[in-house]
């Protein structure tokens, strides 16, 4: 499959307007439109070895060149991974397949907490059709809680906060306010005593909770009251912590709270447990369509995507992505098996310039994604890869549509 990255970006500005989910293509170059790939060798791809593949491995320190340590923690037996590591921007949890691929990519913010499992099954249980954009923490200081808000999204679009107290017990529902902020500030804790425009409260706030190292937004509401949000430098067990605070005129705290971050598990889809929706589209569309994987991701226990993959044929390969969310969204990557002879000539000059004498190996084709409603042979390649030999040594190299490398490595 092709590479997919999906970022959850929990920054506050964008929890105003709900939770925004971006799905886009994880690309390194500009993807260029192909002509002359269209045809493909009829051969079955060797069989890759029960490992953890190296091409996966290099991506991620190609990505995270800080990163020192990379867990793979196994889904589905040779098919598919779970990968969890901490960077200098956060903590990162991503889905990866055994062709090297990086099915979907999390970056996470917030305290490294868990929401109740108590709250999860009230949530559960009374929201059926509704998803949670966002868990907080209800702040009475730096140290002590006092509950928990979580921020849901109805079926309708519709924004709701639900409250809960320090026992877990439900407390209240209500309509999210639209604040639109007067005025928006930007600085830090270090700079903002330096800062005259700064109204003295948010500034005795911030010191008597003793509040340093982070960033500060400042929205001054219609009311007079004020809304800042904190983004704190110093990582919390690789998360970053982000807080927001509601302040009367008067400096009274209205409201305290501090993200947790989002809690995302995998669960391994077999082919008699596909959701209904895949299983009539892939029937009405690919007839012949063979099962390779599937995997479902949930957030705070709510289903939310299914990542599934099917051959057609030998050399066809299709991943189907669906959010839960966005059913009329479903989006296919298409990768096709690439013989020497269908290698386009920008390819092929690259590998002569890299490599003296290479031999072929393999290849395949990573095509662009497409929407159901569009259905059609996508021709548009997103990357290419190959492997070669150059006397004993064997390579992988994965090129953009263009022809130009975007990574090797000599395979061990």
């Amino acid at each position: 499959m092709m590479v997919f990255y999906k970022k959850h970006n929990q920054t506050q500005e964008k929890q105003q307007n709900g939770r925004i989910i971006q799905i886009v293509l994880y690309s390194l170059l500009t993807i260029l439109s192909l002509q002359s790939c269209d045809k493909v060798v009829d051969e079955t791809p060797p069989t890759l070895p029960p490992t953890i593949p190296q091409a996966t491995t290099e991506v991620f320190k190609l990505t995270y060149p800080n990163v020192s340590s990379f867990i793979f923690k196994p889904l589905e037996q040779d098919k598919t991974w779970q990968t969890d590591f901490v960077t200098p921007a956060g903590k990162v949890s991503s889905l990866v397949d055994y062709q090297g691929e990086i099915i979907d990519l999390n970056e996470l913010v917030g305290m490294p907490k868990s929401l109740p499992i108590t709250i999860k099954q009230h949530f559960l249980s009374n929201y059926t059709t509704a998803e949670i954009v966002m868990v907080y923490d209800v702040m009475k200081s730096l140290t002590v809680t006092d509950g928990y808000k979580l921020v849901i999204q109805t079926d309708k679009n519709t924004i709701i906060n639900l409250y809960y107290d320090a026992n877990n017990n439900f407390v209240r529902e209500e309509n999210q306010p639209n604040v639109k902020p007067s005025a928006i500030t930007f600085t830090s804790t270090d700079q903002i005593n330096f800062d005259a425009s700064i109204p003295t409260v948010i500034k005795q706030f911030l010191s008597n909770n003793q509040l340093k190292s982070a960033s500060v937004i400042i929205y001054n509401l219609a009311d007079k009251s004020y809304k800042i949000v904190l983004n704190f430098r110093e990582h919390l067990n690789g998360a970053l912590q982000t807080s927001e605070i509601f302040l009367a005129d008067s400096g009274q705290i209205l409201q305290w709270v501090s993200t947790i971050e989002n809690e995302y598990t995998y669960k391994v889809l077999t082919k008699t447990n596909l959701p209904t929706d895949l299983t009539t589209y892939l029937e009405a569309n690919f007839p012949n369509w063979q099962f390779d994987y599937g995997v479902s991701e949930s957030i705070f226990g709510n289903h939310k995507t299914s990542f599934v993959t099917v051959k057609i044929g030998q050399n066809d390969r299709y991943l189907l992505i669906d959010e839960e969310s966005k059913k009329n969204d479903l989006k296919l990557i298409r990768t096709q098996v690439l013989g020497e002879n269908y290698l386009p000539e920008s390819v092929k000059t690259t590998l002569n310039n890299n490599f003296a004498n290479w031999i072929f190996v393999k290849a395949n084709v990573v095509y662009e994604p497409y929407n159901q409603g569009a259905y059609q042979i996508v021709t548009s390649v997103n990357h290419f890869q190959i492997e070669v030999k150059q006397g004993t040594d064997r390579y992988s190299v994965r090129l953009a549509s263009d022809g130009n490398i975007l990574y090797k490595f000599r395979i061990l």
